[in-house]
């Protein structure tokens, strides 16, 4: 097997793929332990789960994988989860408009509903990175989740460990 290295690319073996990344070129994870909970708020709150990573190219897309933990919902409420993203050390902003990028979480059932925290996406940034480009989730309430509330990451007696996001810097 033979490979080319290049001073401002990675290139795989096979060849740069159309449209697609040519490799990864680091990763970082973050990670949360503790329970956010909320009844009240219907606009969208941080996680404080952050992943910050200094790009090594300007122009790279960057692979997002979230799971783990455990998301509740009461009875006839819901959770929606939304990626935010920082770029050059701005405010964070939803990553996409409308629906893309978000994941809702709900129960219509009499009891609650609870399941682990899931998100996959591969990002383009719409402008150039020169420092740092930050991702968060944000998450708000919708329905009546009654006093007690929803949770973005329960932990109770039989915690769920915690929540994981892993960000990969893709070479463009």
């Amino acid at each position: 097997m033979s490979s080319e290295l290049r001073v401002d690319k990675i290139i795989p073996t096979t060849g740069v793929p159309t449209g697609g990344g040519g490799g990864i070129v680091q990763m970082q994870v973050a990670r949360k332990y503790d329970e956010i909970a909320d009844s009240t708020s219907t606009s969208f709150m941080a996680s404080g789960l952050v992943c910050t990573l200094t790009p090594r190219f300007s122009d790279s897309k960057f692979h997002i994988h979230m799971g783990g933990g455990r998301l509740k919902t009461r009875a006839g409420s819901g959770i929606e989860v939304k990626m935010y993203v920082s770029i050059n050390g701005g405010s964070y902003a939803a990553c996409y408009s409308g629906n893309r990028g978000s994941q809702f979480y709900y129960s219509s059932s009499s009891t609650e509903l609870q399941m682990p925290v899931s998100f996959v996406d591969l990002f383009t940034p719409s402008s150039a990175i020169t420092s740092t480009i930050a991702f968060q989730p944000y998450w708000k309430v919708f329905g009546s989740p009654a006093s007690s509330g929803n949770s973005f990451h329960e932990s109770d007696s039989a915690a769920y460990g915690e929540v994981v996001m892993t960000v990969m810097e893709v070479s463009s």
